[in-house]
């Protein structure tokens, strides 16, 4: 079996499209014939790091204007591109050739039907990761590993009538460690003594600086912090010289063992990205604040339903407030927030077991 992948990075799009998509690749490798990224070279992409985990990458043309770090538009998702869809998608049938792929796997909210009818002649099958629900899609099977109070009817009109959906947590698309890492938990106490740090692989708002600020008054400063950012995050210099300069924050730069640091906290204060399902699969309670609009709903309705607490958008929150509420909730832990088994950390094996099932129905 041959897959493509087509997904980006960038500063302002984070890395988490692509990391869930290294993620699938890590639990397909061993029964696939050839998994290729194609991957459009934005400022602040991973193109490299799939090179690392020993994947190959067709990089597409860097945008002659690319940007990453403008404020304006910032949920305008086509501008996430770079390029017209019409060009993307010559570029990609380009970086396809003449062997049809089994599966064309597509992880990008820029793209959607126009684009997947453009490519449909060059694959046999195509598979769309999404989780906002905005846009009609032209694919075989359609994941969204989001949790939401009407996940099961979200895209009913927006794939054809005989696409398979994947829909909910337990196929949230998480590496193999964090499984692993779930199965020696240990039950936590009501006392919070080690705080995890993570607002994704750009984290291009900076909520990572002003977080560690709050926690460094003195009524949090007995917490042990472990900070995670990416290799591509632009404020990088400025967060090494705060945590070297704060007593008992540890600095950890593009890591391979998040899990690893992640199953040691207490508590964890977060973005409402990838690593929302993460946590949730080392039942580890956060303080999420969102970076995107496209998060707040799901965000919410976990918040709902006390999986999580939504301390707001960014807009809304300052160093101050966010102090307050760290204080608010390790000096008055609830007893009622949820223990979860909403996330099991399955769901890359999940989808790799439909995939192989389907290839064997249609070789019948």
């Amino acid at each position: 079996m041959k897959i493509v992948i087509r997904a980006d990075a960038s500063i302002k799009m984070g890395s988490g499209h692509v990391m869930r998509c290294l993620a699938l690749a890590e639990s397909l490798r061993e029964k696939v014939a050839s998994i290729i990224f194609i991957s459009r070279k934005h400022e602040g992409n991973l193109n490299q790091l799939i090179i690392e985990k020993g994947l190959e990458v067709i990089e597409l043309k860097q945008p002659k204007t690319d940007n990453n770090y403008s404020n304006k538009n910032e949920d305008i998702y086509k501008d996430w591109l770079g390029v017209n869809v019409e060009e993307d998608a010559e570029d990609t049938i380009k970086a396809i050739g003449d062997v049809k792929p089994d599966w064309l796997i597509i992880d990008h909210y820029s793209l959607g039907e126009k684009w997947e009818k453009e490519l449909r002649p060059y694959v046999n099958n195509i598979f769309v990761i999404d989780d906002l629900a905005n846009r009609k899609h032209d694919c075989n099977i359609l994941v969204d590993q989001n949790w939401f109070e009407n996940m099961n009817t979200r895209y009913d009109e927006l794939v054809p009538i005989d696409c398979t959906k994947l829909l909910g947590p337990k196929f949230a698309l998480l590496r193999p460690e964090f499984a692993e890492a779930r199965k020696s938990l240990t039950p936590r106490n009501e006392t919070i003594k080690r705080v995890f740090v993570f607002f994704g692989g750009s984290d291009p708002k900076n909520l990572t600086a002003m977080t560690l600020r709050a926690l460094s008054t003195p009524k949090l400063a007995h917490l042990q912090v472990d900070v995670v950012i990416g290799a591509n995050n632009p404020h990088q210099e400025e967060i090494s010289k705060m945590a070297k300069a704060i007593e008992n924050v540890n600095l950890h730069i593009q890591v391979n063992n998040m899990a690893t640091i992640m199953a040691k906290a207490d508590l964890a204060i977060g973005g409402g990205g990838v690593n929302t399902w993460e946590r949730l699969c080392l039942n580890i309670f956060s303080l999420v604040i969102t970076i995107a609009n496209n998060q707040i709903n799901v965000i919410k309705d976990l918040n709902n339903y006390k999986y999580l607490i939504f301390l707001g958008n960014y807009k809304k929150i300052n160093q101050i407030n966010l102090g307050a509420q760290i204080g608010n909730y390790i000096y008055n832990v609830d007893k009622n927030n949820k223990n979860t088994m909403l996330v099991d950390g399955l769901g890359a094996s999940r989808i790799e077991n439909i995939l192989s099932r389907w290839e064997n129905n249609l070789g019948e």
